[in-house]
């Protein structure tokens, strides 16, 4: 039998907040056990550093512009294939536990909540079952934004259902009692998906250890009490959530069911600024503190320790690479790579720059400038939509504060060639992935709104219309 798989995914965590990523402030046992028995990818991206197309990216293995979910508060495609399709198709058996953010629709408001908007947070929408990409088992929200007063939906359940406790302590109980409860013959594919360190910053009080005056800040950190105070709380959001991933590796090396024989990687969507570069609970534009994330590959009997491998990864190769280490044959329209034969420790040749960017954002509600981006190992281009530029020289100017687009015109020149290349290679259409590999749609779908209008997906009782 294939090896269960879990994937740790949480948000807004920046890939240099961790201690073995050497944070002078934070502590993370847990993830340093992973990175130490397992492969660590130390210069890994998000490819584009925001929720929803991010999210799409992670679970399409393909690139937001091209990509089943391309903009904010988009939705995954119905028929979309997905990383649980795909296993589905393999002989996986599969669950997800937490924020979704790729089915937010209209109509999907439950009247139980449009009657008491004051109990719920801003976003209690339902995710209709034809866009959760394929996962069978549901205990999903698209976005809480309350770490404290969260709630989820519960397989094809109308009304949310309240998390008791602080949102990673209460996920990760349902996550091991799941684990704890689970009797399928299929090996299983779950994702755990953790919205904190995103914002609001709020932690538990158990884990509120920093003094704001007594941290070790960055260069380009925006000093201020108030970017300390949020900094602070930040790391403590990490911390928390370091200790619920010591959690589930603990109960899955005690489960016989799952002891040896799962793969658990721990990754996030994108990072934040931290207070650098003025900003914090920031993420939409291409400096490094938003881009690069935490990935981390944990399968001690199977795979060997490398705990920091330099090579250039991304999200857009994070589905390639579970297929390649359980040996499932790779769907020809994905546009990642297979890390796979790095991730054993094998010779491997990976690519030497990787495409960033931010695209589709909604002005109606997030007035972010759309840009695209080539980061290698050593330099940093983007351009923007407004025909800004910017230019960084990595190698020595890590905290990226130093714009060289004017003064190394032939460097720019070079990676704005790349770029267009890289844009070139990427942009295929999707409906041909839809209708030459799309997936039945899950239905029926139940309209829990009362609503007699159109939202913004049609919504109907039975599948007869698309027999």
């Amino acid at each position: 039998m294939r090896p269960h798989i879990v994937y740790i995914l949480s948000d807004e965590h920046s890939g240099m907040a961790m201690s073995h990523a050497g944070d002078p402030n934070v502590s993370t046992p847990n993830m340093d056990r992973m990175a130490n028995q397992g492969v660590s990818f130390t210069n890994s991206y998000a490819n584009c550093p925001i929720c929803t197309p991010s999210r799409g990216m992670i679970f399409s293995g393909r690139y937001a512009h091209s990509g089943p979910v391309q903009y904010f508060f988009d939705v995954y495609k119905a028929t979309a294939p997905s990383t649980a399709t795909i296993l589905r198709d393999a002989g996986y058996h599969t669950a997800y536990f937490g924020k979704w953010h790729c089915g937010v629709v209209q109509d999907q408001l439950p009247q139980t909540v449009r009657n008491d908007r004051e109990n719920y947070t801003r976003w209690p929408h339902r995710t209709p079952e034809y866009h959760r990409a394929g996962f069978q088992d549901w205990h999903g929200f698209e976005i809480n934004n309350a770490p404290f007063k969260g709630f989820y939906y519960h397989q094809d359940e109308t009304d949310p259902r309240w998390l008791e406790k602080y949102q990673t302590d209460a996920l990760t109980d349902m996550t091991l009692s799941y684990l704890e409860s689970y009797e399928q013959e299929e090996p299983l594919f779950l994702v755990l998906s953790i919205e904190p360190p995103h914002f609001p910053l709020e932690a538990p009080e158990d884990f509120m250890r920093f003094n704001p005056n007594s941290l070790q800040i960055r260069p380009n950190f925006a000093d201020s009490p108030q970017m300390r105070e949020q900094l602070a709380t930040y790391y403590a959001m990490i911390e928390n959530l370091d200790w619920n991933i010591g959690r589930v590796l603990d109960r899955l090396n005690r489960l016989p069911k799952f002891q040896n024989n799962t793969l658990t990687v721990y990754f996030s969507d994108h990072g934040d600024f931290m207070g650098s570069h003025g900003a914090i609970n920031r993420k939409e534009y291409p400096h490094q503190e938003s881009v690069r994330i935490p990935t981390i590959f944990h399968f001690p009997t199977q795979l060997p320790a490398q705990p920091n491998r330099n090579d250039l990864f991304s999200l857009v190769d994070l589905l390639p690479t579970t297929l390649g280490l359980i040996d499932v044959t790779q769907p020809t329209y994905l546009q990642g790579t297979d890390f796979s034969p790095a991730v054993r420790n094998e010779d491997f040749t990976g690519p030497s720059s990787i495409l960033l960017e931010m695209c589709g954002n909604p002005r109606w509600s997030l007035d972010f400038l759309d840009w695209r981006a080539l980061v290698t190992s050593e330099w940093k281009y983007a351009y923007f939509e407004t025909g800004h530029e910017l230019l960084f020289d990595l190698s020595t100017d890590p905290y990226e504060q130093n714009n060289l687009a004017s003064s190394e015109p032939k460097q720019k020149q070079y990676l704005r060639q790349e770029l267009l290349k890289a844009l070139s290679h990427t942009r295929e259409p999707y409906f041909d992935v839809l209708m030459e590999n799309g997936t039945s749609i899950e239905g029926p779908v139940k309209d829990v709104s009362g609503a007699k209008r159109g939202g913004l997906a049609p919504i109907w009782d039975d599948q007869s219309i698309l027999s």
